[in-house]
């Protein structure tokens, strides 16, 4: 077990803390309520480590100063690190070399596979007689950049190098843990406002959904796409035991049954168990959508959203990327139908 790891397990962290930091759950207040977060308050985040680089002249190896580094993390309140086994798993899987200063993309892409908050790449290296150290903090839901950066003089040691990377890494991941509800409205408010060249359309959403070629007994994404809409102001319809032949006569009249459809939503979601971390199950998902206007047949616009998601149990999991993947991907089908508008006019 590396020391790392050892700093992980005598930290005794509560699954409740540990599936708050995965999902990025936030405690929210309640209805009405006006009471400002606590300056103080923090959210659990998952963090991933990638290879650290140690360029020549430093006297540390890559793997021995990945560990330090994991160490520092671990040692911070609400700060989980996902195994390093489990990095190289997924980077292998995608055919990337994680180590030094990743592309920001490519980091971000594999973070969301490891469900992981935040990921860290970063460099050693020395000029003349001083060591520096440099980091990137890198959102992976955002892909933006924090830099952690140090340096002290070669004749000093590693241990002072190390010291003051720790003394400047505390505080920029605490930053890092302010509560985000912020940035969530933002992103609906975005959805609402493009959501207006909706006004007035009456959707029905049919998607079907899979998890390890296994049909879902709840249909999650299509549960979460439809709530999403409502939450947008737009009317839908979603099939209550449907008669053979529905989708062709609503394709052919605009009608399912006596109720009037401007839109089709149809798509398929797919889930699929990524790995076991730490105890728990994580899952990916994957959902294709397509608008179509009706009657018609032709495709209007269409997209997909993908997402990760970590629970004690598969089938959570599973439903939890599902509704992610199927949020991520309505989003995406109404920014570019907005768009498509825009162009029109």
């Amino acid at each position: 077990m590396t020391k790392y790891k050892q700093v992980v397990c005598a930290a005794g962290v509560a699954v409740a803390a540990l599936l708050l930091g995965t999902l990025g759950v936030q405690a929210q207040p309640a209805q009405g309520a006006a009471k400002p977060a606590d300056k103080d308050e923090v959210r659990a985040i998952r963090v991933a480590v990638f290879d650290l680089d140690v360029l020549k002249g430093v006297d540390l190896e890559a793997a021995a100063l990945t560990d330090q580094v994991n160490t520092m993390l671990a040692a911070l309140e609400k700060v989980t690190i996902v195994n390093r086994d489990q990095i190289k798993k997924v980077a292998d899987e995608h055919k990337m070399t994680l180590s030094g200063l990743v592309d920001t993309a490519d980091a971000a892409k594999l973070g969301k596979f490891l469900s992981a908050n935040y990921v860290i790449v970063g460099r050693a290296s020395r000029i003349d007689m001083t060591n520096y150290l440099v980091l990137k903090i890198i959102d992976v839901g955002t892909t933006v950049q924090t830099t952690v950066s140090a340096k002290a003089a070669a004749e000093d040691g590693l241990a002072a190098l190390l010291g003051r990377l720790k003394g400047e890494l505390g505080p920029r991941v605490r930053e890092l843990q302010k509560p985000q509800m912020a940035e969530d409205d933002t992103v609906l408010a975005k959805v609402r406002q493009a959501a207006k060249a909706l006004a007035g359309k009456i959707i029905l959403v049919d998607v079907t959904e899979t998890h390890v070629n296994r049909p879902l007994r709840d249909p999650a994404a299509q549960m979460a796409i439809v709530n999403r809409l409502k939450t947008i102001g737009i009317e839908v319809i979603v099939p209550k035991d449907p008669v053979d032949g529905w989708k062709q006569a609503l394709l052919e009249t605009g009608k399912y049954g006596d109720k009037k459809a401007d839109f089709l939503l149809e798509g398929e979601g797919t889930s699929a168990f990524a790995a076991e971390m730490q105890g728990m199950i994580s899952c990916r998902a994957r959902v294709e959508l397509r608008l179509i206007a009706v009657p018609g047949r032709a495709v209007t616009v269409g997209d997909k959203g993908v997402a990760a998601h970590v629970d004690l149990v598969e089938a959570l999991a599973a439903k939890a990327a599902l509704e992610d993947a199927g949020v991520n991907a309505l989003d995406a089908v109404i920014l570019q139908y907005a768009k498509a508008q825009e162009g029109k006019q």
